[in-house]
């Protein structure tokens, strides 16, 4: 199971460091709960496609919808909280620099990137649905017809900006997930053997 790397500050970490390290602790169990909603949100996509017999088909289609608009926010919420560690919450934790390997942090950020490259366009397709459907010609590949939904199984597609933008919504992606998230916290596996060999705070 996918689990957080324990960051908590030890009694070494400098005071003006104490809380930042919380935080980035914080924001790591983020990922780890982005990835537990996404799974929860395909779940519910599983589930949509042979919904119990006292699920009418309609309402089982809504689930379907539902379910793949969670997976977009959810792996973009995902990928906005791996930059924002990167970029802003590492800065304040100076003291744990030499311990986190950013290599594998960029390695996860670019595997992302080449698995998800549509999550940035996906999003504001869903966020402002309306607003696509209301101008298909600047959004609909042919300039016409601006709709979501499922063109090949499994594939949730929308319309943004002249192009079709789409993620798979399978085990794969799951696993692809998984891959990403494990590798970022696999950067932070030395900086929190440290701290807990200096010896955790209370």
């Amino acid at each position: 199971m996918l689990r957080a790397p324990l960051l908590w500050p030890s009694i070494a970490t400098p005071v003006a460091e104490i809380a930042a390290i919380k935080d980035l602790y914080a924001h790591l169990t983020g990922l780890e709960f982005s990835v537990k909603a996404w799974e929860a949100a395909f779940l519910l996509y599983k589930t949509s496609q042979h919904p119990p017999p006292t699920i009418s088909r309609s309402v089982a289609s809504r689930w379907r919808f539902i379910a793949c608009n969670e997976c977009v926010m959810e792996l973009y919420h995902l990928r906005a909280r791996i930059e924002k560690i990167r970029s802003v919450r590492l800065r304040a934790c100076p003291s744990l620099h030499v311990f986190i390997d950013s290599s594998r942090m960029r390695a996860a950020s670019k595997r992302f990137d080449e698995y998800f490259p549509d999550i940035e366009s996906l999003r504001h397709a869903c966020a402002h649905k309306g607003e696509n459907e209301a101008h298909p010609e600047v959004h609909a590949p042919d300039g016409r017809y601006a709709l979501t939904g499922f063109r090949e199984p499994d594939r949730f597609s929308t319309p943004y900006e002249g192009q079709l933008r789409y993620l798979d919504i399978t085990e794969q992606s799951l696993q692809r997930i998984n891959e990403i998230v494990g590798e970022f916290f696999g950067a932070f596996g030395k900086a929190a053997a440290e701290l807990e060999k200096q010896g955790h705070l209370e």
